[in-house]
């Protein structure tokens, strides 16, 4: 049997099960509109699991946790209590980063939500968290009484073709498909629309020249505003992490053959010389002075 999801606010039906595209629906009018689902889930989880997130905030000073090891990127400790966890966990050969996925577990190891995302407009979040007063009723996170059907749960959105966005709300109460290209006809609320920003940095080793400097994984989710429709309205965002990572070492200890060196972190510039057997060119490029050719190589001899 063919099964409905139609949205409260009546902008169409989303057929599933019989084998028919659903046709798009109207995204002006459903990022116009202060009680789509979308508003709702950040009504009801605000910022739970993650930071309110300042535009142009510099991604060092506003650092909310680090990774110990620069050789692990697994484990991001927050600075306030509690970890995220990445998985699987970048390597510096993905930077930059285009997607990612992970869990943030609270202070007692308790997970409070986890992220996966594929693209800026393809995401899902999951807030397991929910609010509850003494009595052990749910509640907003103000403390008043529940009056919505969300308190976290998911919130997913995909990207089938470049123009189409599906967007999956919390207990599937509502379904959504979007031509965004509609959006010509409502570019006020443009910047309102689902998106996941994903940011990083290996980070800059020292130089003769220049001190080493960290590198990070930030992540925020774009949200609509309260009132998408007041002048000057702006997104609603949240930092769910921004990570530190140790800097990389410099060239001559990172463990790469790299630079001028003529051989593994030592020869050319580097003030480690080069043990017997070690490539060369020069005899300064050896610990005992001598670079000769052997076998119709040049290495460091005794």
């Amino acid at each position: 049997a063919c099964v409905a999801l139609v949205s409260p606010m009546a902008f169409g039906a989303v057929m599933q099960g019989c084998g028919e595209t659903p046709l798009p629906q109207d995204i002006c009018n459903w990022l116009g509109d202060d009680n789509n689902c979308y508003a709702r889930f950040a009504n009801d989880i605000g910022s739970v699991c993650g930071y309110d997130f300042v535009e142009g905030n510099d991604p060092f000073e506003s650092s909310t946790g680090f990774f110990q090891d620069r050789e692990d990127l697994t484990t991001c400790i927050l600075s306030a209590g509690g970890q995220v966890v990445l998985d699987p966990p970048p390597t510096f050969d993905q930077f930059p980063l285009t997607n990612v996925g992970f869990k943030v577990l609270d202070f007692f190891g308790v997970e409070c939500g986890s992220f996966a995302m594929t693209s800026e407009a393809a995401y899902s979040i999951t807030i397991s968290e929910v609010n509850k007063d003494d009595a052990g009723t749910i509640t907003n996170p103000d403390g008043t009484p529940l009056e919505d059907d969300i308190t976290g749960g998911t919130f997913s959105t995909t990207t089938p073709t470049a123009d189409q966005l599906n967007v999956t709300c919390p207990g599937d109460s509502e379904a959504h498909n979007f031509n965004v290209n509609l959006l010509d006809k409502c570019t006020e609320f443009t910047n309102f629309q689902p998106r996941a920003v994903l940011e990083s940095s290996p980070g800059v080793p020292e130089t003769a020249a220049t001190q080493s400097q960290a590198g990070y994984i930030r992540l925020r989710v774009y949200y609509p505003p309260v009132d998408p429709n007041a002048d000057g309205a702006t997104s609603r965002v949240v930092e769910y992490f921004n990570c530190s990572i140790p800097p990389p070492p410099p060239p001559c200890l990172d463990g790469v053959q790299n630079g001028d060196e003529t051989d593994l972190d030592c020869g050319g510039s580097c003030a480690a010389g080069c043990a017997d057997g070690l490539k060369c060119l020069a005899d300064e490029d050896c610990l005992s002075g001598t670079c000769d050719t052997v076998e119709g190589l040049k290495m460091c001899v005794p």
